[in-house]
C-alpha cells in the first residue's frame, strides 16, 4: 500500500472526525486531482457546491435555523464519498482488496439474483431427498459446488462494496433474518458485513449487524452479528448520530451492556492463547507424553496393560503416574473451562491447506457438504469421527476444517488400533453438553477463536484493521458507549484486567475513567499506578482519595502502606500498617510488614519485641527470621543476628540477599574473612563480579555502624583478590 496516499485519506477522515468540513473538502479535492485514475461520480462537486451556497448564505447575514443539520448532513455525505474513494483506491493498490474485487466480478449481484440464489439453494437441497444412490451424490455435489462459488464471490463483493443506501441495508437485513435463508449463508453474510464495516465504516452495514443481533433467534447468527458490530468499531471513524442513537437504544437493555462487558473479557483469553500454548507445551504435555501407557477416556484415565514387574522394582509407581497424568489433564481442562484457547497451538499449524486461501472459508460454519473438503470427508465416513467433531466440540469452525483436512491426509496410513481410537468419542477430548454448546458465552467464544485465528494467521492480515491489536482491543472505551449502562461494568472490567495482568487494556480504560467518587475505580487506579506503572506517588493520590471516601478501608490502607514504602517514606508506611493492625491485631502478615517498615525507618526498638513474638508463633518462618536478623543487626546485636543468619543460610529457603546481609553481619563483628567468603557466594549467585553497587545502596546503614567509605572500597577489592 502507498503509505503516503493512505495517510492522505486518513487525514481527510480525521478532519471529518474533528468536524472541519472545509479542510476535509479541500483535502478531498486535492486527492481527487492527484488520482484521476479512480472512478468518481459527481458527488464531490455537488457537496462543494452545496457548501459554497451555505457559506454564501451566511456571508450575506441570513439566519438559517437548519445550519447545524445541513452542516452535519454535508459532513456525512463527504464521509461516504471519502469512504468510497478509499475503497476504490484499495481495490487498485492493496492486494487483499484487489483479490476480493477480482473474485467478486465473477458473478452479477443484484438484490433479485442474490435472493433467488439463496432461496433456490434451500429448495434444491430439500429436493435432494427425492433422489437416490449415485445420482443423489452427484447432484448434491453439483448443487453445493455452484452455491459455494456464488457465496464466495458474494462474500468478497460485500467486502469491497461501497457505501450502502437504506434500501440495500433493509434488503440484506431481511435476507439474513429470513427463515428461507440457510443458516450457513446467513452467518457468512454476517461475517462479510463485519469485515466490510471494520475496514470501511458504513453506517447502514453497521445498523444491519446491530439489528440482526437484536432480532435473530438463532444464537450462532445472533452472536456473529454481535461480534460483528462491536468489532466494526475498529474502523476508527466518527460516531454518526444514526449509530449513536441506535447503540444507545440497544443499550437500554442491560443484557446488551452485560454481553459487551463479557465480550471484552473473552477477548483477553484470545490474546493469551499463545501464552497458554506455551504453558501446555512446557508444563502439561511432557507429563502426558511421559505416561503414554495410559488411555484418556470419557469416564477417566485407565491403563492399557500393566507391567507385572513395575511395582516390584518401584512400588507405587503406577499410582504415582496415574495421579500425575490426571493432575496434568485436569489442569488443561480447567484452563479450558476458564475460557483459555487450549487448541490454538496445535491447530495454528494446520492453516496452510489451500482451503484457507479463500477468505470466506475462515468464517464459514462447519458443514460436511462443503465442496472444498468433500474429497477429504469421503475417506472418513467409515468412522464416527466427523460426527464427533461436529457434536462434541469444543473446537471452533476453523479448527474443525483443519482437523478434517489433516486427518483425511493421514488416516489411510494409520494402524488399525489408531483408527479405532479416532472413531471413539473419547479421542476428541471432553464432550460438551448440548446446553453448554448453545449458551451465548460458548457460541461467542468459538466465534472469537475463529476471528483470532484469522487475524493471527491469514497471510494478508496486515492489510486489514485488526480488532485484537493494542490500538483496537479495548473497544469498551469507544465514545459510542459513553453515558450508557456499559459504564457500570467498568470497575469490574478493571479488576478482570488486573487479574489477567493486561496492563495495556487497564491503562486504556483508566485513562478515560478518572474514578471520581467510585471506590472501586479509585482502588483500580491505585493498583495500576503501584503494580503496573510503578508510580507510587500517583498511587498515593488515588488511594488517599479512596481512604477519605471510605475511612478504614483495609485494601486502601494496605496499598497506601506499600506505596509509601516503595517511595522511601518508611515512617508513613509504618503508620498505615499500624492502622491495619488496630483493626486486626492478629494479622501476622500486616505485623511483619509493620516491622519491616519500622526497621527500614530505623525504629528498631519498636520492631524487635513484635518480631520476637512472631518468631515464637511462627518458628519456621524464614521471612520473620530474615527481618529479625536485620533488626538485631540494626540494634548492634551482631552476635544474636549471626545466629539467625546461620539459620537462614542453612535452610532451603535461603535467598541470594541473605548471603549479602550475613556478610554485613560478619563484617560488623570483625570477621572479615567470613564476610569476604559470604560476599563471594553472593556475587557468584548474582552472576556479578562486584558488590560495589550493593555497598553504595547500603552505605548509610554501614556508615552508621562504623564502616567508612575506605573500608567499603577495600572490601570490594578483597573479594576480587
Amino acid at each position: 500500500m502507498d503509505n503516503k496516499e493512505t495517510r492522505r485519506i486518513n487525514g481527510i477522515l480525521d478532519e471529518l472526525n474533528n468536524g472541519t468540513l472545509g479542510g476535509a473538502l479541500r483535502s478531498a479535492r486535492s486527492f481527487v486531482n492527484d488520482n484521476p485514475q479512480l472512478i468518481y461520480g459527481e458527488e464531490l462537486e455537488n457537496i462543494e457546491n452545496d457548501y459554497r451556497l451555505m457559506l454564501d448564505y451566511m456571508k450575506r447575514g441570513f439566519s438559517d435555523p437548519q445550519r447545524e443539520s445541513i452542516y452535519a448532513n454535508l459532513t456525512v455525505r463527504l464521509y461516504k464519498f471519502t469512504a468510497d474513494m478509499h475503497m476504490a483506491y484499495r481495490t487498485q493498490n492493496v492486494q487483499f482488496f484487489t483479490d476480493a474485487a477480482r473474485k467478486a466480478m465473477r458473478k452479477p449481484f443484484t438484490t433479485d439474483n442474490v435472493k433467488a440464489e439463496l432461496e433456490s439453494f434451500v429448495a434444491d437441497v430439500a429436493m435432494l431427498s427425492l433422489e437416490t444412490g449415485p445420482q443423489r451424490t452427484e447432484k448434491s455435489k453439483e448443487i453445493y459446488k455452484r452455491h459455494n462459488d456464488f457465496m464466495q464471490a458474494l462474500f468478497c463483493n460485500i467486502i469491497v462494496s461501497r457505501q450502502w443506501n437504506e434500501s440495500e441495508a433493509v434488503f440484506y437485513e431481511e435476507l439474513i433474518l429470513s427463515p428461507t435463508t440457510d443458516s450457513v449463508d446467513a452467518q457468512l453474510l454476517t461475517s462479510a458485513l463485519t469485515l466490510a464495516a471494520m475496514n470501511n465504516m458504513d453506517a447502514n452495514k453497521f445498523i444491519v449487524l446491530l439489528n440482526v443481533y437484536l432480532k435473530a433467534s438463532d444464537e450462532k447468527l445472533r452472536q456473529k452479528a454481535f461480534v460483528g458490530w462491536v468489532f466494526s468499531l475498529s474502523s476508527e471513524t466518527m460516531a454518526f448520530p444514526k449509530l449513536e442513537q441506535a447503540v444507545h437504544e440497544a443499550l437500554k437493555d442491560i443484557k446488551v451492556a452485560n454481553e459487551i462487558a463479557d465480550l471484552q473479557k473473552q477477548m483477553v483469553f484470545c490474546l493469551n492463547a499463545e501464552h497458554d500454548t506455551d504453558t501446555i507445551r512446557r508444563d502439561i504435555m511432557p507429563e502426558l507424553m511421559k505416561n503414554n501407557n495410559l488411555n484418556i477416556t470419557r469416564s477417566g484415565i485407565t491403563e492399557k496393560e500393566e507391567d507385572p514387574m513395575a511395582d516390584v522394582f518401584d512400588p507405587g509407581a503406577s499410582e504415582r503416574a496415574m495421579e500425575k497424568m490426571e493432575e496434568s489433564f485436569q489442569k488443561m481442562m480447567n484452563m479450558q473451562k476458564a475460557g483459555s484457547d487450549i487448541y490454538f497451538g496445535g491447530f495454528s499449524q494446520m492453516k496452510r491447506f489451500p482451503f484457507f486461501y479463500n477468505v470466506a472459508n475462515w468464517f464459514c460454519p462447519f458443514y460436511l457438504e462443503h465442496p472444498e473438503i468433500e474429497s477429504s470427508t469421503r475417506g472418513l465416513k467409515e468412522t464416527p469421527l466427523l460426527a464427533n467433531i461436529l457434536n462434541n466440540g469444543p473446537f471452533c469452525d476453523s479448527d474443525k476444517y483443519s482437523f478434517t483436512l489433516a486427518v483425511s491426509s493421514v488416516i489411510s496410513h494409520l494402524p488399525a488400533n489408531m483408527k479405532e481410537m479416532l472413531g471413539s468419542q473419547e479421542a476428541l477430548g471432553p464432550i460438551m453438553d448440548k446446553d453448554d454448546q448453545n449458551s451465548p458465552a460458548y457460541v461467542r467464544r468459538m466465534i472469537l477463536q475463529d476471528m483470532y485465528r484469522f487475524f493471527r494467521l491469514f497471510q494478508q492480515r496486515g492489510q486489514l484493521a485488526n480488532p485484537f491489536d493494542a490500538k483496537h482491543f479495548t473497544f469498551i472505551v469507544n465514545a459510542l458507549f459513553d453515558n450508557t449502562a456499559v459504564s457500570e461494568s467498568i470497575p469490574d472490567l478493571c479488576f478482570f484486567m488486573i487479574k489477567h495482568k493486561n496492563k495495556e487494556a487497564l491503562e486504556s480504560i483508566l485513562s478515560k475513567y478518572d474514578g471520581g467518587n467510585d471506590a472501586k475505580l479509585l482502588l483500580a487506579h491505585g493498583i495500576y499506578e503501584l503494580n503496573f506503572a510503578k508510580r507510587p506517588v500517583k498511587a498515593i493520590g488515588y488511594l488517599e482519595r479512596l481512604e477519605a471516601l471510605e475511612p478504614g478501608n483495609k485494601r486502601a490502607l494496605s496499598l497506601l502502606a506499600r506505596s509509601h514504602f516503595e517511595n522511601g517514606e518508611y515512617e508513613r508506611s509504618a503508620s498505615y500498617y499500624g492502622k491495619l493492625l488496630e483493626q486486626d491485631p492478629e494479622n501476622k502478615t500486616a505485623t511483619l510488614n509493620y516491622c519491616v517498615a519500622l526497621s527500614k525507618a530505623e525504629k528498631y526498638d519498636a520492631a524487635i519485641n513484635l518480631l520476637y513474638k512472631l518468631d515464637i508463633e511462627m518458628p519456621d518462618s524464614m521471612p520473620v527470621i530474615r527481618v529479625l536478623a536485620w533488626t538485631l543487626m540494626g540494634l548492634g546485636k551482631y552476635g544474636q543476628a549471626e545466629k539467625y543468619y546461620n539459620r537462614l543460610l542453612a535452610s532451603e529457603d535461603a535467598e541470594t540477599g541473605d548471603w549479602l546481609n550475613a556478610g554485613y553481619c560478619d563484617w560488623l563483628r570483625g570477621n572479615v574473612a567470613d564476610a569476604v567468603n559470604k560476599f563471594g557466594k553472593f556475587i557468584e549467585a548474582q552472576k556479578s563480579d562486584s558488590i560495589t553497587e550493593e555497598l553504595r545502596n547500603d552505605k548509610d546503614f554501614l556508615t552508621k555502624h562504623g564502616l567508612t567509605e575506605t573500608d567499603m572500597r577495600i572490601m570490594s577489592d578483597l573479594i576480587l583478590f
